[in-house]
């Protein structure tokens, strides 16, 4: 049995590319290890000790590799064996070149899979932060003009199942009885939702595509998510958040009766984005070993 089995056949597309490259780099950084280390290409799943794909299987989603991300994680729980998600990092509204991502073992979710991040120090918030010149602003308490909602694209794993339009109906209604505040709803700029058929008087809709997340973010009173990590970026600029997935990375330090959408909540977020920055990583930490041996 091999120790480490990276499937490039995870990727919807195999020619050179970043996503690409992570996956190798991990394979290397494992071998300098000294693991033993077979880079599948093929749609075939093989036992291993730890099986690494890129993302993860979403029942919304009907493609080939998504289907054999499926069969991996199903195989790999089947024979008691782990599995190691490489997922897009939270910090991409101010990472473009997504130099840190996340990783974690048995699953995406932040509420049961092992991020090896528990009680960490400030040293990679430190190194991030300075890094990718990113701070974390004072908590902008009962100040701001709108309420901002954070739309998820549609298939996605971290929906569970539900659809961003449905879920942004209902919360219109709930905000709608607590405020006459405006509302902007901003769609997931990688796959637009059409919510045109929401707007009214009270409601509208941001170009997610030309606006950048801060910029909504700026005069915003308070931000609601499902789960997704734009809610990072609401929690840093300082923005009261209201989740509703306790899934969602901002769990700990978010809001979740949306009754005190006007008298929120806002504790304290040491620990939350220590925590939070050690389950990012590099590709050149990929490449040295350093994640493989941490976990």
């Amino acid at each position: 049995m091999y120790d480490v089995i990276v499937y490039t056949s995870s990727l919807k597309d195999q020619r050179p590319s970043r996503k690409l490259d992570v996956l190798l780099a991990f394979a290397d950084g494992a071998r300098s290890q000294g693991a033993t280390v077979l880079v599948e290409r093929s749609h075939v799943w093989h036992p291993s000790k730890l099986a690494v794909i890129l993302g993860w299987p979403s029942p919304e989603q009907k493609g080939t590799n998504i289907r054999f991300r499926a069969t991996v994680v199903e195989n790999q729980r089947r024979f008691k064996q782990h599995v190691m998600a490489i997922d897009a990092g939270c910090f991409k509204f101010h990472d473009p070149d997504s130099k840190y991502l996340r990783y974690s073992i048995n699953g995406v979710f932040y509420d049961r899979s092992e991020y090896a991040n528990t009680d960490s120090g400030p040293e990679r918030w430190n190194l991030i932060s300075q890094e990718l010149n990113l701070g974390m602003h004072p908590w902008r308490e009962n100040k701001g003009n709108h309420i901002l909602m954070l739309l998820q694209r549609d298939g996605g794993w971290s929906m569970k199942g539900m659809h961003p339009v449905e879920w942004a109906q209902q919360k219109i209604q709930q905000v709608k009885a607590l405020t006459n505040m405006p509302i902007i709803l901003r769609p997931h700029p990688g796959k637009v939702a059409d919510v045109r058929g929401l707007c009214d008087q009270q409601v509208s809709v941001s170009d997610s595509i030309r606006t950048p997340l801060q910029h909504d973010l700026k005069r915003a009173r308070a931000a609601l998510v499902f789960n997704s990590s734009s809610g990072v970026a609401s929690i840093l600029n300082g923005v009261p958040l209201f989740v509703d997935d306790i899934s969602s990375v901002c769990w700990n330090v978010a809001n979740h009766d949306l009754n005190q959408l006007l008298t929120p909540s806002c504790v304290d977020r040491s620990q939350w984005i220590y925590n939070l920055a050690a389950a990012h990583w590099s590709d050149d930490e990929a490449r040295s070993g350093a994640i493989y041996q941490k976990f």
